[in-house]
């Protein structure tokens, strides 16, 4: 079922990113999640890897490891909370068959905590992460089709707060529609989602204080950001000056994977609509669909265009669900 709201174009920033370092130590080869200060950066792999974390300095080099007690099945994403506990996000579900999923706690003096969730609608496969200064994640699943649901974490469950949908002039190259990774700006006022094509600014005017606040983030028009140059490209982070940061994989016989940076991203969305500014157009009850988060522009025109995007994606999806 096609959902027709009020359109917005979502604006585009023709930012240039700069290749700050290369991701060459082989130990770095699948990078799925990252996260940023003001000395270097940290690096988790996803699934076929240890459940380490490593210590990157400013030119990519490792200089520390963090070996994490659980071992995830397939950690595809990385958060930092204000405090300094690493959130690794134990997402990943190819497959779609986990009965659970974790957020692994890494603490700061050392410690770990493992918070298992279950979806109240089934499994789902996710790979962003998004963790609101309350210590509530919101996972944003990973579907090929431009649609992908948002969850909020409460007591052991993840319960559907809505959809996000990457608009139909988006819908480039394949994994243009499928999002990967994200992050939330050290002052809590820009939310991020990025796909293998793009990142997706949202405003968060009022800041991150509540899941709430950054479910309400992702109905607001955001700001596309191209990410040229990445052949898988799963990462993204916010280093604390507002420059986005971006990098991902490196498939076997590629060169290393760049880690890009695009300084100032955050006032990239200062201006940037906050609301859409006509209703988003619901579902019928009886359809059993939630109401969507964001519809920046036309998904697909016709059930024809639907069908065939579709099959298309379909005869790649093996390479886009590692």
């Amino acid at each position: 079922m096609l959902v027709l709201a009020g359109l917005l174009v979502p604006a585009v920033a023709w930012a240039d990113p700069a290749v700050r370092c290369t991701l060459d130590d082989p130990r770095l080869a699948e990078a799925s999640g990252l996260v940023a200060d003001a000395d270097g950066y940290e690096v988790v792999n996803d699934s076929g890897n240890p459940s380490t974390v490593y210590r990157l300095d400013d030119r990519c080099a490792v200089v520390g490891e963090r070996e994490v007690p659980h071992l995830g099945r397939d950690v595809e994403d990385l958060a930092r909370t204000p405090d300094g506990t690493l959130w690794l996000a134990d997402t990943g579900d190819n497959d779609r068959r986990r009965a659970t999923v974790a957020v692994l706690r890494l603490l700061p003096d050392g410690g770990e905590q493992v918070v298992r969730y279950t979806y109240t609608d089934g499994p789902h496969d996710a790979e962003s992460l998004l963790v609101a200064a309350d210590g509530r994640p919101v996972v944003v699943t990973k579907d090929l089709g431009g649609r992908s649901g948002v969850y909020v974490g409460d007591d052991g469950v993840l319960r559907r707060a809505g959809e996000v949908v990457v608009p139909g002039e988006a819908l480039t190259t394949f994994g243009s529609g499928t999002y990967t990774g994200g992050a939330i700006s050290a002052d809590g006022r820009v939310v991020a989602l990025r796909t293998y094509a793009d990142a997706w600014l949202f405003p968060a005017p009022g800041g991150t204080t509540t899941a709430e606040d950054v479910v309400t983030a992702l109905r607001a028009a955001p700001v596309r950001v191209p990410l040229p140059g990445e052949v898988q490209g799963e990462a993204l982070a916010f280093a604390p000056d507002g420059t986005l940061l971006a990098t991902g994989e490196t498939p076997r016989g590629e060169p290393p994977a760049p880690l890009h940076a695009i300084p100032g991203a955050t006032a990239l969305v200062d201006g940037a609509p906050t609301a859409f500014p006509s209703p988003v157009a619901s579902p019928p009850a009886s359809a059993g669909l939630p109401e969507p988060l964001a519809t920046v522009g036309v998904v697909l025109a016709t059930g024809v265009a639907a069908g065939l995007l579709l099959g298309l994606v379909a005869l790649v999806r093996r390479r886009l669900s590692r």
